[in-house]
């Protein structure tokens, strides 16, 4: 495959859309549950066990997804227009109109918006590998693409106080889905200009079934997947609560706002530093580091308590930092993997068990978390005990913590302890030398 040439043009044009699609993500996984938790009366162990079913649904159809993008990788702008169109009329389905129960109308709208989700960030990681072989050049596409993704993360958690400001408060949503409606039009209409290298013959003609898909996955994929489940749990956890830890542990609702753009804009900020991190040291030990990093910050949120607004705030910046190298380093060592082992014919596929881990860890997470706390007695928006509050904050900090060292021990064991984690090209040519055994 020849490279193509990645200039400032060709990345707004490709990473754009990414941006509605974090816009849409952000009430999707996080403010959803609350919305109805408390404006519909639903408990959180009916939420957990209706979001446990529905993200198990979603990993689930993953595979099938990835499948479907590899026999379609020269129609890729037809499935985006198709998956945005319906992210954008669930969400906005989900927080304005209730036609049936609030359970049944959240499972339904649910479905529908994590489906297009899944197939909006397989497509996207799919095409990100078609577009270079280089490595280097694989995280500056991953880089730019999660940039806008932070960017439209920034806008999302701005938008509903900014329009409340102007607006009733009961139409907050419904501006909110027709800002998401006009991102996605954008998105769609700059990816349209963007010109790359269609899909090689050999990669057409190889029609792979999902099964054989699985197969063609190498041993350091699982492994990647591993570490990346772990670590997806731990994030995936307080991602469910920080609305409530916020709210009901900080007493500082009013700064839920300002607490998230401090996270995603750290993030942001931090992702040029990552990038060069891996470039000298190599991606696995720059996200052993940046793990590291999350545990160092964010095991000081379990021991603050009501008013401890400034303690906080630094725990989202030293966090955040972490974030940046999550969002981009993962995907970008699943590029080299693609690449070492000659599977792009599969490259969707590879991306939907990527995206498989992240749904099947956000699951997990609201199965344990949400039912746990209503156990302890926690009731949001509501006066709670010490022992509920206490329970909040372990799930909340304590927890991810011990999850994110565990993501530190594999990726040692598994790729930094056998030499891998160094320099990447080294991987790579490895990779080539061994490829007629995985192609």
């Amino acid at each position: 495959m020849n490279s193509q040439a990645i200039t400032g043009k060709s990345l707004l044009q490709y990473g754009f859309i990414a941006l509605p699609v974090a816009f849409a993500g952000f009430p999707l996984y996080v403010l959803a549950p609350d919305f109805f938790a408390t404006r519909y009366g639903l408990s959180l162990t009916l939420l957990g066990t209706l979001l446990l079913f529905i993200r198990a649904f979603d990993a689930i159809q993953d595979p099938l997804i990835g499948w479907l993008t590899d026999k379609l990788q020269n129609h890729f702008l037809l499935l985006l227009s198709i998956a945005g169109t319906v992210l954008c009329v669930s969400i906005s389905g989900l927080f304005n109109n209730i036609f049936f129960s609030p359970a049944i109308w959240f499972s339904l709208c649910m479905i529908f918006a994590v489906s297009a989700y899944s197939v909006l960030i397989i497509v996207l990681g799919a095409q990100a590998t078609l577009w270079t072989t280089d490595t280097n050049a694989q995280t500056k596409i991953a880089g730019a693409r999660e940039a806008f993704g932070i960017i439209g993360l920034v806008i999302a958690v701005s938008v509903p106080t900014l329009l409340s400001q102007w607006i009733n408060t009961n139409d907050v949503y419904l501006w909110y889905a027709g800002i998401l409606f006009l991102l996605m039009f954008f998105g769609i209409i700059f990816f349209s200009r963007l010109i790359l290298p269609s899909a090689t013959n050999a990669t057409t003609k190889m029609q792979l079934s999902p099964l054989m898909a699985i197969r063609a996955l190498p041993i350091e994929s699982w492994r990647l997947f591993a570490v990346y489940g772990v670590s997806m749990l731990a994030s995936s956890i307080p991602a469910i609560l920080v609305i409530f830890y916020v709210r009901d542990l900080l007493g500082a609702e009013q700064l839920t706002g300002v607490f998230l753009l401090l996270y995603f804009l750290s993030g942001a900020a931090a992702m040029p530093l990552w990038k060069k991190i891996s470039t000298h040291y190599g991606k696995y030990k720059a996200w052993c580091f940046a793990n590291i990093l999350a545990v160092a910050g964010f095991i000081c949120a379990f021991f603050l308590n009501a008013g401890d607004v400034w303690p906080y705030a630094a725990v989202c910046i030293v966090s955040g930092l972490a974030l940046g190298a999550d969002l981009t380093l993962p995907p970008s060592i699943l590029a080299d993997h693609i690449h070492a082992r000659g599977n792009r014919a599969c490259s969707g596929s590879h991306y939907a068990f990527l995206a498989f881990i992240s749904k099947a860890s956000l699951a997990l997470a609201s199965a344990i978390a949400l039912p746990v706390l209503d156990a302890a007695g926690f009731k949001p928006q509501a006066v709670n005990s010490e022992a509920a509050l206490a329970t909040l904050s372990a799930a909340y900090a304590l927890i991810p913590c011990v999850l994110k060292l565990g993501a530190v021990g594999l990726l040692y064991v598994f790729f930094i302890r056998s030499g891998s984690g160094g320099n990447n090209e080294n991987f790579q040519n490895h990779g080539n030398n061994g490829s007629s055994h995985h192609a």
